[in-house]
């Protein structure tokens, strides 16, 4: 991986993550209507392709975190998510 200047990251890769985190703060602020917050956060952004890879590397790095937090493996703590999000739409017909 090239750096920069000591960094752990290229500008193309911080740039991105600094979008998903922009995102997500603008997400988890708002007030009142929690979807139209989301959606106008990420129509705000130039680069769609960098919002999709921001999100996915902010959601990466909360599970890394979740998983040393709790002494839990990152691919335990993503199987938990799954399962949750799965179990909103409830059962699925057969």
């Amino acid at each position: 991986m090239a750096t920069n200047g000591g960094s752990w990251v290229t500008d193309t890769q911080f740039r991105c993550i600094d979008t998903g985190l922009r995102i997500l703060t603008t997400w988890s602020h708002a007030e009142y209507d929690s979807e139209e917050a989301l959606a106008r956060a990420v129509r705000d952004q130039r680069d769609p392709d960098e919002a999709a890879v921001g999100l996915a590397t902010v959601s990466r790095l909360l599970a890394i975190e979740l998983a040393a937090a709790s002494g839990r493996s990152e691919r335990a703590v993503i199987g938990d998510l799954e399962a949750m999000i799965r179990s909103l739409q409830g059962p699925r017909p057969r």
